[in-house]
């Protein structure tokens, strides 16, 4: 047994949590922020933090800017120009962070 603190004497053999267990889930995930408008922007960052892959408070963020951008999708309010491009930003955003939550290669020794 190792003492706290230190290593497990398998810990290299133990792999990381994977938020994509298949290839083609990276781009699945990566869709929803687009296919809904931002409304679902969060889900994917809501499996991550479950999943040990982020910290809870990026899944807090981003379900806040869903429910900005949902909010503001039912009131309708008279807005100027810096909001589409606040949302298609929050969008892009979210959709490079999905694709990035697991390296594209892993590396193997």
């Amino acid at each position: 047994m190792s003492v706290h603190g230190e290593p497990a004497p398998n810990a290299h053999l133990t792999s990381r949590p994977r938020m994509f267990r298949q290839p083609w889930q990276r781009w699945a995930w990566a869709a929803l922020p687009l296919v809904s408008l931002s409304v679902l922007a969060f889900v994917p960052f809501v499996v991550a933090a479950r999943r040990g892959i982020v910290a809870p408070w990026v899944a807090a963020v981003y379900f806040l800017g869903s429910t900005i951008v949902s909010g503001f999708a039912v009131v309708k309010p008279d807005v100027n120009a810096l909001f589409p491009i606040a949302v298609w930003s929050f969008m892009i955003t979210a959709i490079v962070h999905v694709l990035r939550l697991d390296p594209f290669k892993r590396q193997t020794k």
